[in-house]
């Protein structure tokens, strides 16, 4: 591994985060006491899917039939439950009216650490540096920390080049494993200075006045309120993946999310842009970093202490990933860490009320089990079509064929009504088009299964290319 050259300074702080980086107590809590995906699944996990999985193999060989009858009736009923749970989020998840920013002095705004980790992401940086500076919070309450690994001597090169003002400053990581995110920002959650944090990605343009929104709700609320997520808004470019995955993001942010908030439930938090309390966070032990989706982990970790998660109005704009070669390693690494998350918390559900265990299955337990079945629901339907077509058996039966129409209906509409909210553009074609791009999720689910037997804390980096600047409305 190639270290960098650095200066005293730097030198100094990356010999202090040797000792910062282990376990330690945080206001009085060990990280080493959190349920993390380091410990993988227990033996009472492992028991019960290989008897689960027995079971049916064994009904399937004794009677395949029935057996075979009795999984389309689940399926269904499956399809049925999901279709009325997303029908229901787009009614409860009425959009908050837009915050007015503080009156107060901005004398009397808390300090706001910003930490932006980066790794590999030299030709990001100019516009990062942009984006953060048009951040409309004053300079004097902004602690904004680059936290790079000692590997990436391009992108520390790069921040370099910025000349940054006093109030953003680099923390290198030191050598250490696992090399993730998560980590990154516990060795930043360290040297943090303010009473709130945020995280933002190297391609994300949050709304300029977004810290300020957060910053009011906080002091409006009581220390229950612990996170705050913004919703993340796609910039729907031209071709088939960056619109599908704009859709998605709207039906996800602007519909979903909200709904569980209204309805006080856990949220899988995004891995940008969730505010925090900082000393709530460092109760908590800050992120798992052994979890590639850290955040969706921390949000049920927040439920679990007895904090509430709720949304902003304010959003942060993020660029899509433009065709299959990044959209699949970076599903497969969400799909990942959604199973890493499940495991985690059926492992300790006794942490989670039974209201936060729904939500568990309702978000990433529906996420995981829609993207195993979409590609094999989607081939069979086919197949049995043909088939019909020329005399070979039966089409879909006509109870069938509602559940599919009626789950196509529910998705449609919460994208339709994530689009207006986003202000994303929507055509006809995308909607008709999003039945085939479902279907590619099975991939992006083998992928993360065989990466999680076989690399489990693996990054599946993103690559990212600087946009235009985008103007708020």
């Amino acid at each position: 591994m190639r270290h960098l050259m650095l200066d005293g300074a730097a030198l100094q702080a990356s010999l202090e985060l040797e000792q910062a980086d282990s376990p330690r107590s945080n206001d009085g809590i060990s990280t080493q006491t959190r349920p993390t995906a380091r410990d993988g699944l227990g033996t009472g996990q492992g028991l019960i899917l290989l008897g689960l999985s027995a079971l049916l193999i064994l009904c399937l060989i004794l009677w395949p039939k029935t057996s075979v009858q009795s999984l389309q009736i689940g399926l269904w009923g499956l399809f049925l439950m999901v279709s009325m749970v997303r029908g229901a989020a787009v009614l409860f998840s009425s959009p908050r009216a837009s915050a007015s920013m503080p009156q107060a002095p901005h004398d009397n705004l808390p300090v706001y650490s910003v930490i932006v980790p980066l790794y590999r992401e030299a030709n990001m940086v100019r516009q990062l540096v942009r984006n953060l500076k048009a951040l409309t919070y004053p300079r004097w309450a902004l602690d904004v920390i680059f936290v790079i690994e000692t590997d990436d001597d391009l992108t520390f090169r790069a921040l370099k080049g910025q000349s940054l003002p006093p109030w953003m400053r680099i923390i290198i990581a030191p050598p250490g494993a696992p090399q993730t995110k998560p980590r990154a920002c516990n060795i930043a959650l360290n040297y943090a200075k303010g009473s709130l944090v945020v995280i933002y990605d190297a391609e994300d343009q949050p709304d300029p006045e977004q810290l300020l929104e957060a910053a009011q709700r906080f002091a409006e609320a009581d220390d229950r309120l612990a996170c705050l997520q913004a919703p993340l808004r796609i910039s729907s470019g031209q071709g088939f993946w960056s619109r599908q995955f704009a859709l998605e993001y709207a039906a996800h942010f602007e519909t979903f999310l909200p709904a569980l908030s209204r309805a006080g439930l856990a949220l899988p938090l995004g891995g940008t842009s969730n505010h925090l309390r900082t000393s709530t966070l460092r109760q908590l032990g800050g992120w798992d970093p052994y979890n590639v989706t850290e955040d969706a982990d921390l949000g049920f970790r927040l439920a679990s202490a007895g904090y509430h998660t709720a949304m902003l109005t304010l959003p942060t704009w993020e660029t899509p990933t433009a065709c299959f070669r990044d959209w699949l390693p970076q599903r497969s690494r969400w799909l990942k860490g959604y199973l890493q998350t499940l495991i985690v918390w059926t492992r300790h559900g006794d942490r989670l009320g039974l209201k936060d265990q729904m939500s568990l299955w309702l978000t990433l337990g529906v996420s995981v089990l829609s993207a195993g079945l979409h590609g094999p629901v989607a081939l069979l339907l086919l197949i049995q079509s043909a088939l019909a077509l020329i005399g070979w058996g039966s089409f879909i039966s006509p109870s069938g064929l509602a559940l599919v129409a009626i789950a196509w209906a529910a998705s449609v509409l919460s994208m339709s009504v994530g689009a207006k909210r986003a202000g994303v553009e929507l055509k006809g074609r995308d909607l008709f088009l999003a039945s085939l791009y479902w279907p590619f999720a099975t991939l992006a689910a083998i992928r993360a299964i065989h990466h999680l037997l076989r690399q489990p804390y693996y990054w599946d980096k993103t690559p990212h290319k600087p946009e235009p600047l985008r103007t708020p409305p």
